[in-house]
């Protein structure tokens, strides 16, 4: 007994956290391409293709050392495992959803935005003619047709915005503090003060309740407020207290074609502000993993660096039809950036305008957590994604979905990780109804899951 005791306790994995992506990801490496530190270069985020569902061939991308360990057999050892695997997570995602939750609590963040409360209206991008107002054309726009790209410079200094968050450093052997400052781009999208740009731009300084600055082209600096975000999509709205701003056109990403010639303007590396680069788009519909977040991109060619996330992609038109999110990083390659599709970011902006949060999000009511193959071989489970707790009364209870069971399957989506998984429910809408399979003592059961609405969506933690 004393021996298989010792066993267990030399088996039993020390947390069930996700693995590292440098393992989990057989990809390109890339990162985001700002925020950035200053005089540093350990401000980039690495981000990666997913390929094979997210995991390498050949390697379970765990640490070495089962090999010569002879696994538990039977129906019973599997059971019991999977009972102290949701035990343990239990036990972590309680202590630490407690935190949250209090926290969350005592600032009044589980408040419901009111069915009767007044939309809130503001006007959208700038004017391209006062006759015919913020129109989006429905033509497709050449490569060859358009603005002089001096003009169109031009007219995005007084659009786009430096955003810096300074960040404190304690001082060592009696040197004096410091502040490293985090630096990124965005754009003005209303003329009272509304701003887009990406989410981890501004993540650390809200996180953090430090102050988030945007500068703007005549030298002006304001102090902005995180009005909501979409981490999902890494995007961020934010808004500065002052008035009569120039904001951007918004342009039809939708019309967007491979070959078109386009223009990213933002502030890289924090210090060269400004700065135009260009070229064209290289191709739709990239997904790519950015901070953990699978997001549907477009690529293109033009030259985009620390410092230039959050900032504006204009087509030929002056037109902004993207926001810059990410980079391929490789000693070999160059000229690869990414881009957030516009209508995506401004549906998002929008609903936050005028409902507070993001409204029709799917809400599934568990605390996931991801089961790699290795850990899947050795205990024998499956590779999936590990259902540690369910919300009481949420659309997950309703469908008879259990703690320990792991989702493989939402209606024809593989699920491999908590990533897949979040990609996944993107598809649906509150209210939606689709079909859920879990793994459950060795076997495969299908459920039958209607979703409810995340009243959450976008909202900061309020102060």
């Amino acid at each position: 007994m004393a021996k298989n005791d010792d066993y267990n306790r030399r088996n039993t994995p020390e947390s069930w956290s996700e693995p590292s992506y440098s393992q989990e990801y057989d990809t390109a490496y890339m990162y985001s391409p700002g925020i950035i530190k200053t005089a540093q270069n350990n401000g980039h985020r690495n981000v990666y293709f997913n390929n094979n569902n997210g995991h390498r061939n050949g390697s379970n991308g765990y640490r070495n050392g089962h090999s010569g360990t002879q696994k538990p057999k039977g129906r019973f050892g599997r059971f019991m495992r999977a009972a102290c695997l949701v035990l343990v997570c239990a036990l972590a995602s309680a202590a630490a959803s407690y935190g949250v939750f209090e926290y969350r609590l005592l600032n009044g963040d589980f408040e419901q935005p009111g069915s009767s409360a007044s939309i809130n209206v503001v006007e959208i991008g700038g004017n391209r003619d006062p006759d015919i107002g913020n129109l989006i054309p429905p033509t497709i726009i050449s490569p060859s047709e358009g603005m002089p790209s001096e003009e169109i410079y031009k007219m995005a200094l007084s659009q786009v915005v430096g955003i810096r968050t300074d960040v404190p450093s304690a001082g060592f052997f009696g040197q004096a503090d410091t502040t490293t400052p985090l630096s990124g781009s965005g754009f003005i999208i209303s003329s009272d003060g509304y701003i887009l740009t990406n989410y981890h731009v501004v993540e650390i300084g809200h996180l953090n309740n430090l102050p988030i600055i945007v500068s703007l082209h005549e030298g002006e600096e304001f102090e902005a407020t995180v009005i909501g975000f979409d981490s999902l999509n890494d995007v961020a709205l934010i808004k500065i207290e002052t008035k009569d701003l120039s904001p951007a056109l918004i342009g039809n990403s939708d019309n967007i074609r491979v070959g078109q010639r386009i223009y990213a303007i933002g502030n890289p590396f924090g210090e060269l502000t400004y700065t135009m680069t260009d070229g064209i788009v290289s191709a739709l519909d990239r997904i790519v993993t950015v901070d953990r977040n699978i997001i549907n991109t477009f690529q293109l060619s033009a030259a985009v660096n620390s410092g230039n996330s959050g900032g504006p992609v204009y087509n030929a038109h002056g037109e902004v039809i993207g926001i810059v999110t990410a980079k391929m990083m490789r000693s070999t390659v160059e000229g690869i950036g990414f881009a957030i599709p516009i209508n995506d970011a401004i549906k998002i902006a929008t609903e936050l305008i005028e409902h507070g949060y993001i409204s029709g999000r799917a809400f599934f009511g568990i605390t996931p957590q991801t089961i790699g193959p290795g850990h899947a071989d050795f205990y024998d489970l499956v590779a999936g994604v590990l259902v540690v707790n369910v919300f009481e009364g949420a659309a997950a209870e309703k469908a008879g979905i259990l703690p320990g069971d792991i989702i493989i399957k939402i209606d024809d989506s593989e699920i491999t990780t908590t990533e897949t998984l979040r990609f996944a429910l993107r598809r649906f809408s509150a209210g939606d109804t689709t079909t859920v399979d879990v793994w459950r003592e060795g076997q495969t059961i299908e459920l039958t899951i209607t979703f409810d609405e995340d009243l959450q969506a976008g909202q900061p933690n309020r102060q």
